[in-house]
Parts: structure tokens; C-alpha cells; sequence
């Protein structure tokens, strides 16, 4: 059973929890719930709510809070994944494993060799698709919060955009040939981070540099060719595994 995300206005002082859209549709329909089941929400990070439902239809759920709990589903390490986006429909799956893996944010972006090139409208609703999916999947995953998805922005732009909201932000370039490995590099979890992913083809090597020159640290992935669509998945797990993340949960 998901988590279902939901804001502090939907629970009354009460103990009376609605939902509704896309959550009462999945509720009544999909999951085919009937009233006296007992569902999770969250209405803030770290606290976990009991739901038994009362009422169900298919733009209406209603419920009441029967406990609550403290939980930590998310990750311990803040880590920022820079996409540049790949060709067809890949980028939508990006965004669903890296949400469900825990990451904070994707930003979707354009380098040099990028082949996918959505104009202004297109990459508005692409970006909204790409929130859905990041909200949906989070829920899957049953973490306490939705990852960010950014508006698509040349990387150049992302990078300084980071820097600008963070200026403690590690920086990492996956880079293949590089002597320095991303499982092993010197990294310190408990500071944000971002990494950054080429396209099909890598990235240009210029652009490698300038990152290079504002802190970035090129990293190798390994000694195989990911496809574009992994690599970042493969990225961000590696550091959240480094940060005891993917450890089983006591008790």
C-alpha cells in the first residue's frame, strides 16, 4: 500500500482526513479500498498518520486518524541529480526510479550534445508530467516527501543556479575515463550534493571543464557504458548506499 502525501489543510482538528483527484480515484478505484481499511499519510516529514477510512468514492475520500507515528523514510544524504535529457520518452523514467530512490531534486537540462529539444510549450508540460510522476512514484515508494523536479535549463544555467542556493554544494561530473571513482572519492554525505549526467554520447569536454572550474569534481561510473537513463540512478545510489542509506531498518 502507498503513502499519500497530503497538506496539513486536509486534516481537520478532528482527526478527519480527506482526500481527493488523483488519490481518491486510486483509493476507490484502483486499489478498490472499502470503508474500515486502514491507509498511511503524511502531512509533513517524519510523521506518519493511521487512516481508517469512512467514506469512499471516486473524487471523495474521507477518513479518520486512529495513530500516529515518527518514521524516517528519507534519505539521510541530500543528493541532486542534473539529467541531461535524453532522447523519447526516457526522461519520465528517469524522474520515476530517481524519486523512488530518494533523491531531494532532478534538473532537467540541456548540454551540447543533447538531441532532445523540446520547445518552450513542450517543455512546460513535459516538466508537469515529470512532477506527476515524481509525486506518484514517491508515494509508491512511501517517502515523506516529493522530490523537486526544475524547469529544463541549459546545464551551464543549473549548475550556477545550485551554486547560487547553495554554495557549500559538492559537485560531482560522471565522466568516463576518469582515474577517480565515484564509490570512492572523497565525499562527505552530510553536505548536499549534486551530480551531474551527460547525454547519449557523454558530455563535451569543454563543458566538463568549466564545471570543473566553479568546484565540480569529475567521477567514473566504472569501467561499462551506462545508457544516459541509468547512469544517474546508478549515481545516486552509489552515494546514498555510501551514506548507510539502503541499510535494512532496525528492528
Amino acid at each position: 500500500m502507498p503513502v499519500f502525501l497530503v497538506t496539513p489543510a486536509q486534516i481537520a482538528a478532528s482527526g478527519e482526513v480527506e482526500l481527493s483527484g488523483g488519490d481518491a480515484w486510486h483509493l476507490a478505484r484502483v486499489l478498490r479500498c472499502h470503508p474500515g481499511e486502514v491507509i498511511t499519510v503524511v502531512a509533513e516529514p517524519g510523521m506518519e498518520h493511521q487512516v481508517r477510512l469512512l467514506d469512499l468514492a471516486p473524487t471523495r475520500v474521507v477518513g479518520t486518524i486512529v495513530s500516529s507515528r515518527q518514521a524516517r523514510r528519507e534519505a539521510r544524504a541530500t543528493v541532486h541529480v542534473v539529467q541531461a535529457l535524453p532522447k523519447g520518452p526516457g526522461m519520465a523514467e528517469v524522474v520515476e526510479h530517481l524519486a523512488q530512490i530518494g533523491v531531494v531534486a532532478v534538473w532537467p537540462v540541456l548540454t551540447r550534445r543533447t538531441v532532445a529539444r523540446p520547445s518552450p510549450h513542450a517543455a512546460a508540460e513535459r516538466v508537469e508530467r515529470w512532477r506527476t510522476v515524481a509525486r506518484e512514484s514517491a508515494q509508491l515508494a512511501g517517502r515523506h516527501r516529493v522530490p523537486v523536479v526544475e524547469p529544463i535549463l541549459p546545464v551551464r544555467a543549473a549548475v550556477a543556479e545550485l551554486r547560487r542556493r547553495d554554495p557549500a554544494l559538492q559537485m560531482f561530473v560522471c565522466h568516463e575515463g576518469e582515474r577517480l571513482a565515484l564509490p570512492t572519492v572523497a565525499w562527505d554525505w552530510a553536505r548536499a550534493t549534486a551530480v551531474v549526467v551527460g547525454p547519449e554520447g557523454g558530455l563535451d569536454p569543454q563543458e566538463v571543464q568549466e564545471m570543473v572550474a566553479v568546484g565540480a569534481r569529475p567521477a567514473s561510473l566504472g569501467p561499462r557504458n551506462l545508457r544516459t537513463t541509468l547512469a544517474g540512478v546508478v549515481a545516486a545510489t552509489v552515494l546514498l548506499a555510501r551514506a548507510q542509506d539502503l541499510e535494512a531498518p532496525a528492528g
